[in-house]
């Protein structure tokens, strides 16, 4: 007896063995910085700049986010930003989308944005956050380390806070740092520079061109800090 091809392709793909890791998409707008995910660094797209989806397992997750719309004002490009806002949410197998005011003009942003309201929804509509709080901090707030401002928030007993496991890395001790301290570090002499036409330069010349003068201030006077 014959059995037609189909039918043989489709009885060999049901005797193999399938199995389907269960996850979460988060998609990112661009005018979001997702800045934490479960106290970690988020994925980058190019080695430099924030990837625009992030694939998290499904269950509680916890994301560290600033949202930042942006207006053209003349030549220049304004935005309003909101405080650091850190949420708990709950996902599975699904797709989940931002959802966000928009404002008429940069003056209303500055004006609302400090009491945002926003959501996180999956595919079908429901918004999946649990709890959400903000990242407090006094004074300077460029250079901030928001993965260790997570993990110092999850220590705690904050609304949105998560179970850190035991892999996730921890602040260095005073002797941890005393050893970075005393590393080698490499000389300019020794230091490969990436090339002037590299993809990562183009996009870091890309965006300067389009921040404000205010806001090129603070990105030269973190690029100082890193020195």
């Amino acid at each position: 007896m014959k059995i037609a091809l189909p039918l043989l392709v489709t009885l060999s793909l049901g005797m193999m063995p399938y199995t389907v890791t269960a996850k979460t998409i988060l998609n990112i707008p661009a005018n979001v910085d997702v800045l934490a995910i479960n106290a970690q660094p988020p994925e980058k797209a190019s080695g430099l700049f924030p990837s625009d989806t992030e694939t998290l397992d499904d269950g509680v997750n916890q994301i560290v986010f600033k949202y930042s719309p942006a207006f053209e004002i003349g030549k220049d490009i304004r935005h309003a930003y909101s405080q650091v806002i850190i949420a708990k949410f709950k996902a599975s197998e699904t797709q989940l989308h931002f959802e966000l005011p928009s404002y008429r003009s940069l003056t209303q942003a500055r004006q609302e944005i400090d009491h945002l309201q926003w959501a996180l929804v999956d595919e079908q509509g429901n918004n999946v956050v649990i709890a959400e709080d903000t990242l407090q901090k006094n004074g300077l707030q460029v250079g901030r380390d928001y993965v260790q401002e997570a993990q110092h928030y999850n220590a705690g007993s904050g609304i949105a806070a998560i179970h850190i496991s035991a892999t996730s890395p921890q602040p260095a001790t005073p002797a941890k740092q005393h050893q970075l301290s005393a590393t080698k570090v490499p000389t300019a002499s020794t230091t490969q520079l990436p090339s002037a036409d590299s993809p990562n330069l183009a996009q870091l010349k890309h965006w300067y061109q389009k921040s404000s003068e205010q806001e090129r201030k603070a990105f030269r006077k973190w690029i100082i800090d890193q020195e």
